[in-house]
C-alpha cells in the first residue's frame, strides 16, 4: 500500500532537454495529437467558400494547418516549389529578351501556372491512373467528333499531346511551353534569340519602334500558341469531370517565402500564381491552397511588383490566421498533458506574480499571440526549470533572456527581405526608456544609418528610399522618423498611442486602424514586452499611462 501511495502522489518534473514541441510544424512531432482546430481550416477545406489563400505571420500556424489537410483530406497534391525546379526561369533566353523589351510576361506566368494545375487536377481526379487517364480521352475525343465541334477537338488533340507529358516532371513541362513560345517567336522575327543580349537596337527612335512590335507580337503568340487551347480545356474539366463540390480535390502549396526562385521572377510568378487560383475558383470541388507570410504578400502586391489585377478583387480568398488568448491555452494545455500526462496550465505557471498577474499571462503579453512564440518562450522555461514541476517568476525571467534574443533574430530573419538589414534601425531603442515622445527623437539617434557609405547594399524596398532621400536632404528627419516608426510597428516591435485620447496600439491587435500619418510629436512609443530584455529597455521610469 505505501508503495502505490508514493506512486500516485509523485510530481511530474520537468528535465532540461524536455520540450512541448518544435517551432517549426515540419519538425514538430506533436503536431497532430494536439492539433488544434481553427475556423481557417473550416474555410479552407469548405468547396462552397472562396477562402484558399493562408495568410499570417511566420510562425502562427500556416504549415501545420495545410499539413493536416494534406493527411485528413483523400484527394491532396503538394507542389514543392523548391523541387519544381524553375531556377532555369531565370536564365532563359526567351524571357530576358521579353523583359529587356518590356513584354508584361504576367499572361505567359498566368499559362505556365494554368498547366501545372490542369494536369496535377487531372492526375489527381484519374487517381495517377494513366489507362484511365488515356480511356477518358479517347471517349471525349469520339464525343465532340460525333457533335462536329473543331474547336473543341483542336484543344483535345493538344490536351492529349500534354497527356503523355503528365507522368513527367513539371520542369520539363514548363521548359515544352517554354519552347514553343520561343520557336514560333523566332520564327515570326525571323530571328535566333541567342545570339540577341538585351534591347533590339541601340537607336532611341528604332527602340522604340521595335520595341512596341516585339510586345504586340510576344503577346499575340502567347495567345495563339498556348491561351486559346488551355481555355477550351479548362471549359472541358469545368463541363466533364470538375461538376460535383462533393467530391474534393486539394492542391496545396508552402513554403513560398523560401529562395525557389531569383526574387522579383518570384514575386512575378506567385502574383500570377493568385490570379489562377481565383480564375480555377469555376471547377466544383477543387481548391487550389496556398499559405503567404503576411510581408511576402505586402511585397507581392506593393503596386510595383505586381503587373496582374488589382489587390481588392482578390480579398474573399483570403483567410487571416490569428489566436485569441483562449485559443492558445487550448494549445498549450493539449501539449503539457501530451508531455506530462496530469500538469495544465493552472498548475505550471503560479497563479499570480507581483501587480496580480499570473504567469501565463505574463508570458502571453511577451509573445505576438503566435503559436511558435509560446512554445518557444515554454521551451526555454523549461530549459531553467531546474527539475521543477511549476514555474515560478525567476523562471520566466531567466527564460525570457534567450527567448527576447531569439525574436529579435527572428524579426530580422522574417523582414530582411523586405528591408534588409534592419537592426542597424533597432539600435536607436537601446536602453530606451518606455512611452517615449516622438519628439524626443534626434537625428543623433540614427547617425549610424545617417552616415552608412553604401545604403543601397545595406537596405531594401521602402527602407532604402527613405534613407538615400534623407542622406541626400530630400525627406526631412521627421518624415523619416515617422516612416521608421510605421515600420517597426508593423514588424511588431513597438506598440503607438496616437495621442492622450487614444490607447497604445499593437498591430496585432487591431483595435485602431493606424496610418503612418497618425504619428505626430505628442504620440508616444511603447517597445514591446518581447523585447524589453534584449534592447535593454528600461521600464523603471515608465509614462503614467497605463500598459
Amino acid at each position: 500500500m505505501a508503495n502505490k501511495k508514493s506512486k500516485t502522489t509523485d510530481k511530474f518534473r520537468f528535465k532540461k532537454y524536455q520540450e512541448i514541441g518544435s517551432p517549426d510544424a515540419e519538425t514538430d512531432h506533436m503536431l497532430e495529437t494536439v492539433f488544434v482546430e481553427k475556423d481557417a481550416l473550416v474555410a479552407l477545406t469548405d468547396m462552397l467558400s472562396q477562402r484558399s489563400i493562408l495568410i499570417g505571420r511566420t510562425g502562427s500556424g500556416k504549415s501545420a494547418i495545410l499539413k493536416h489537410i494534406e493527411l485528413h483530406q483523400e484527394r491532396v497534391v503538394r507542389i514543392e516549389p523548391e523541387a519544381m525546379s524553375l531556377r532555369f526561369l531565370s536564365n532563359s533566353t526567351l524571357l530576358n529578351y521579353f523583359k529587356a523589351n518590356d513584354v508584361n510576361l504576367n499572361f505567359f506566368y498566368k499559362i505556365l501556372w494554368k498547366h501545372v494545375f490542369v494536369i496535377e487536377l487531372l492526375r489527381l481526379y484519374f487517381s495517377y491512373d494513366k489507362k484511365k487517364n488515356d480511356n477518358w480521352f479517347k471517349s471525349l475525343k469520339e464525343k465532340w467528333e460525333r457533335k462536329q465541334n473543331p474547336k473543341r477537338t483542336k484543344a483535345l488533340e493538344y490536351f492529349q499531346k500534354w497527356s503523355e507529358e503528365f507522368w513527367v516532371d513539371t520542369e520539363r513541362r514548363i521548359k515544352e511551353i517554354e519552347n514553343i513560345v520561343q520557336k514560333k517567336f523566332e520564327k515570326e522575327f525571323g530571328i535566333d534569340l541567342n545570339y540577341f543580349n538585351g534591347k533590339v537596337s541601340s537607336n532611341v527612335d528604332d527602340q522604340t519602334r521595335i520595341v512596341t512590335e516585339v510586345k504586340t507580337k510576344a503577346e499575340h503568340i502567347i495567345t495563339e500558341a498556348l491561351a486559346n487551347d488551355i481555355h477550351e480545356i479548362i471549359k472541358i474539366l469545368q463541363e466533364e469531370l470538375f461538376i460535383d463540390h462533393q467530391q474534393k480535390h486539394f492542391i496545396i502549396i508552402d513554403d513560398l517565402d523560401k529562395e525557389w526562385l531569383a526574387t522579383d521572377m518570384r514575386y512575378e510568378l506567385i502574383g500570377a500564381m493568385i490570379e489562377v487560383i481565383k480564375e480555377f475558383q469555376i471547377f466544383k470541388g477543387v481548391k487550389i491552397i496556398i499559405s503567404l507570410r503576411d510581408n511576402l504578400y505586402q511585397l507581392i502586391f506593393s503596386g510595383k511588383n505586381h503587373k496582374g489585377g488589382q489587390r481588392e478583387k482578390f480579398k474573399p480568398l483570403y483567410a487571416d490566421l490569428s489566436w485569441s488568448a483562449l485559443e492558445l491555452k487550448e494549445f498549450l494545455n493539449k501539449r503539457f498533458f501530451l508531455l506530462t500526462e496530469n500538469l495544465d496550465i493552472k498548475t505550471v505557471f503560479e497563479k499570480t506574480y507581483s501587480k496580480g498577474i499570473d504567469g501565463f499571462t505574463y508570458m502571453l503579453e511577451r509573445t505576438f499571440y503566435r503559436p511558435r512564440d509560446v512554445i518557444s518562450y515554454v521551451n526555454h522555461a523549461i530549459e531553467n526549470a531546474d527539475n521543477k514541476s511549476n514555474f515560478t517568476l525567476d523562471i520566466l525571467k531567466r527564460a525570457e533572456i534567450d527567448y527576447s534574443i531569439d525574436r529579435l533574430q527572428a524579426l530580422e530573419d522574417e523582414w530582411g527581405e523586405n528591408y534588409g538589414e534592419i537592426r542597424k534601425i533597432f539600435k536607436f531603442l537601446y536602453s530606451k526608456h518606455n512611452g517615449f515622445n516622438v519628439r524626443n527623437l534626434k537625428e543623433d539617434d540614427f547617425s549610424e544609418v545617417y552616415f552608412e557609405e553604401n545604403p543601397k547594399n545595406v537596405f531594401n524596398g521602402d527602407l532604402k528610399t527613405w534613407v538615400v532621400q534623407w542622406q541626400k536632404g530630400h525627406l526631412k528627419f521627421q518624415d523619416f522618423v515617422k516612416n521608421v516608426l510605421f515600420m517597426l510597428y508593423n514588424f511588431g516591435v513597438i506598440g503607438i498611442k496616437k495621442d492622450s485620447e487614444f490607447p497604445i496600439q499593437f498591430f496585432y491587435e487591431k483595435n485602431i486602424d493606424l496610418d503612418v500619418h497618425d504619428i505626430i510629436p505628442n504620440s508616444k512609443i511603447y517597445v514591446h514586452k518581447a523585447f524589453y530584455s534584449a534592447l535593454k529597455i528600461n521600464v523603471k521610469e515608465l509614462a503614467p499611462d497605463s500598459y
